[in-house]
C-alpha cells in the first residue's frame, strides 16, 4: 500500500482492512476449488507432483543455436517427413477392450432414443427444415469435446499432464464441429427460435451429463460420442444419396469455402489422426477439399464425422487415438455375457 504524505492514519487502516478482507476471500475460494477437485477427481489426478528434472542433456539445437550439421544431423526434407514412423499415443502393448454389457446397452438406448426423437421431429424431406435438423445435430455433437476438455484441463491444473496431444485433438474436433454448425447456420438452420431452444437446451443438459460420465469412466463417455458420430455419418450419407440433384444445384456457402479451402489446415489435419494404411507414404490427412457445390460440402462433413468415429473407436477400445489404422477400425462391442 503506497501512502502519500497527505493520507491520514484513518485512510491507512481502512486500506489495510480492505486488503485483509480481499485476501481472506481469495484464500477461501482457493480452498473451495481444491476441496472440490479432491472430492471429484481420483487420487492419482489430485496428487500434486513436483516434476523431476530430466537427466538427459539438451543439445545446442534444442537451445536455438545454429551449428554446422553433420550428415546424420541434416534437416529432414519434405519427402522424408511422410516416411517417418508414427509414434503412438500409448506405448503399452495394444489389447482391444470391450464395453461392459450394461453400459453398452444403456448408452445405445440413450443415444438411439434421442436420435429417433430427432428423426420424428425433424424428418428429412429435401426442404429447408432439413438444415434445422442438422443444426440441432451439430450443436449436440460438438458438446462432448468441450466436456472432455473441461475435465482434462481441470486434471492438468492439479498436476495430471499426461494427455497434451489428446487435449489438442479434442480441441481440433470441437473446432471442426463448430464449422459444421456455422455452415448449417448459414443455410438457415437456426432461423427459428424454437430450433435454437431445442438445440441449446439439449446441449446444456448433455454437457453436464458427459462431464459426470468422463469423470467416472472415460471409455463410457467416448462410447457416447462414438454412437453419435455413427448416426451423423449415416444421416449425411443418406441425405447425399436422396437429394444429390438438389445439392449439386446449390452454391457453396462462403463459410464452408473459407474453412475447407482458405484456412490454415493445421487443425483440420490434427483431428484426422487415424492413419490410412492404403496410403503408407501420406500423413494422417491429405484431404484438401475442392468445393464446387453444396454436395461437395456435405460430402466433406460426412467424411469429417467418419474421422471422429474412427478416433473415438480407438479411444474406447485401446485408450489410444491412433492405435489401429483406418481399415482395421470397428465399432465397439459389448463384453460377452460368459466373460463379463
Amino acid at each position: 500500500v503506497c501512502l502519500t504524505k497527505t493520507q491520514t492514519s484513518s485512510h491507512f487502516f481502512s486500506d489495510c482492512f480492505r486488503i485483509i478482507v480481499v485476501s481472506r476471500m481469495m484464500f477461501s475460494r482457493s480452498l473451495f476449488v481444491a476441496a472440490a477437485a479432491a472430492f471429484l477427481l481420483p487420487p492419482s489426478a489430485t496428487a500434486f507432483t513436483v516434476p523431476i528434472r530430466s537427466t538427459t542433456s539438451i543439445s545446442h539445437t534444442q537451445l536455438g543455436a545454429k551449428p554446422t550439421l553433420t550428415k546424420e544431423e541434416a534437416p529432414i526434407t519434405e519427402t522424408q517427413v511422410d516416411q517417418l514412423p508414427t509414434i503412438p499415443e500409448n506405448t503399452q502393448p495394444l489389447q482391444q477392450q470391450t464395453m461392459e454389457e450394461w453400459i453398452f446397452q444403456f448408452n445405445k438406448f440413450l443415444i438411439d432414443t434421442v436420435y429417433n426423437i430427432l428423426c420424428f421431429v425433424y424428418p428429412i424431406r429435401g426442404t429447408k427444415r432439413d438444415y434445422a435438423r442438422f443444426y440441432v445435430l451439430e450443436t449436440v455433437a460438438r458438446v462432448p469435446y468441450f466436456a472432455y476438455l473441461s475435465v482434462l484441463h481441470l486434471r492438468e491444473t492439479f498436476g495430471e499432464r499426461e494427455n497434451p496431444l489428446r487435449m489438442r485433438t479434442h480441441y481440433a474436433q470441437a473446432d471442426n464441429e463448430y464449422h459444421h454448425l456455422l455452415i448449417m447456420e448459414s443455410l438457415g438452420g437456426n432461423d427459428e427460435w424454437y430450433d435454437r431452444f431445442v438445440a441449446q437446451s439439449m446441449a446444456f443438459v448433455y454437457y453436464w451429463y458427459v462431464i459426470v460420465m468422463y469423470l467416472w469412466k472415460e471409455p463410457a463417455a467416448y462410447h457416447l460420442s462414438e454412437l453419435i458420430e455413427d448416426h451423423a455419418f449415416e444421416t449425411y450419407a443418406g441425405f447425399l444419396k436422396e437429394h444429390a440433384a438438389k445439392l449439386k444445384a446449390t452454391p457453396v456457402p462462403d463459410i464452408a469455402r473459407k474453412y475447407y479451402e482458405r484456412d490454415n489446415p493445421f487443425l483440420f489435419d490434427l483431428f484426422c489422426c487415424v492413419k490410412d494404411e492404403s496410403h503408407p507414404n501420406e500423413g494422417y490427412s491429405q484431404r484438401r477439399p475442392q468445393l464446387e457445390t453444396l454436395f461437395d460440402v456435405f460430402q466433406n462433413i460426412r467424411d469429417d464425422e467418419g474421422e471422429h468415429w474412427k478416433t473415438l473407436c480407438n479411444l474406447v477400445q485401446y485408450n489410444d487415438m491412433n492405435a489401429v489404422p483406418a481399415n482395421q477400425v470397428t465399432s465397439t462391442k459389448p463384453t460377452p455375457a460368459a466373460t463379463a
